[in-house]
This record gives C-alpha cells, structure tokens and sequence, in this order.
C-alpha cells in the first residue's frame, strides 16, 4: 500500500511542476501583454470570469477580450504569480489558488498595489491546461 502511495504522490510533485511551470508562463505572457502566448494554455471549452465579473466562454472569446485588454488598458500592467495552493483532485484534475501581485515592469513588487486572488481549474489531456478560472480583486481592508 505504500508503495502505491509513493507512486502516487511521485506523480503529483511531476504533475505539480509541470503545472507551476504552466502557470509561470502565463506569467511571462500576461507581462509580455501577449494574449496569444497566454491563452494557448487555455482548454478549447474553458470558462474564465475577469476581474470585473465578466464571464467569458471559450477560447474565441477569452482570447478576443485579452487582445484588447492587453493592448489597452493592461498595456502597461505587470504582475508576479505566486501559487498559494495546488490540490489535486484527481491524477488528470488540479486546482490551483494564485495571488497576483503588480509589479513594474523590471518584475519588482508594487508595495500597497492592488493585486487578485485567482484560482485555476487545471485539467490534463495531453498537457494541462485552464479549464475554468477566476480572478477577483484584493480589496483593501480599513485601517483602524
């Protein structure tokens, strides 16, 4: 029996660095403001709700809204991800909590910026990609 578990968790530290680098990448291509290098590891079917509660579904339509977000108003918006928690729930299905942090555009923290919570439905055939996703704004908490 701990033979398989050893097996099984194996799997899931592979698995997990091959999603880490997944979402290292989109990273890379979020700063780049380049949509089609982020979205390339997006499912074909998948769902992504934005920060401002717009739900978008499919791939046409999650790459359409950021050609223009990342040309326009995300032109000049950085960010670091750092991956707070990943939980498989099955060896071909993973989720994934990331907080987002702006930076400049040297990759250094914005210190009181604004960042998000995201979370990312990751799903393997093949490769893995985003099945469904959300991100939602950190709001500041009232001092005092």
């Amino acid at each position: 029996m701990s033979n398989i578990h050893e097996i099984h968790k194996g799997l899931e530290e592979q698995e997990g660095r091959i999603i880490r680098q997944t979402i290292a990448e989109m990273e890379a291509a979020f700063n780049q403001h380049d949509a089609d290098a982020l979205d390339r590891h997006f499912s074909q079917d998948s769902t992504w709700i934005n920060v401002i509660g717009e739900m978008l579904s499919g791939w046409e339509q999650i790459n359409n809204a950021h050609q223009v977000v990342l040309k326009g108003p995300l032109l000049h918006a950085y960010a670091k991800y750092f991956i707070e928690k990943l939980v498989f729930l099955r060896q071909d299905v993973a989720i994934a909590h990331i907080r987002q942090y702006p930076a400049t555009s040297k990759g250094e923290l914005i210190e009181d910026g604004q960042g998000s919570l995201a979370i990312y439905v990751m799903v393997k055939n093949h490769t893995w990609l985003l099945a469904a996703g959300q991100n939602t704004l950190i709001q500041a908490h009232p001092k005092g």
